[in-house]
């Protein structure tokens, strides 16, 4: 087996991914809510929050911020189901020893 570098192309690469990850999914789904008119907050009520009580023309950057908070409340929600898991696995493995 090859040994691996930890090359700063490598560092570079992950944090661009990680970039992409977050960012990707809330700029293509604005676009696509400012291609067709859309408004976001019609779609997802969120503790009733409609800043504009408009179905069009909401600005670019409050439907991408909306969506931004969106998305990483879910990441925030699966992650944290993801770690109690763990948790769970690993009591369970002390356990059963």
């Amino acid at each position: 087996m090859k040994d691996y570098k930890n090359h700063s192309i490598t560092k570079l690469l992950m944090v661009t991914t990680l970039v992409f990850y977050f960012f990707l999914p809330p700029i293509l789904t604005t676009y696509f809510f400012e291609y067709f008119n859309l408004n976001p907050f019609s779609i997802i009520k969120f503790f009733k929050f409609n800043p504009f009580s408009a179905d069009l023309g909401i600005p670019s950057y409050q439907t991408f911020l909306y969506l931004l908070m969106l998305w990483c409340g879910l990441n925030g929600a699966l992650w944290l189901i993801l770690w109690g898991a763990s948790l769970l696995y690993t009591y369970w493995a002390v356990w059963r020893r």
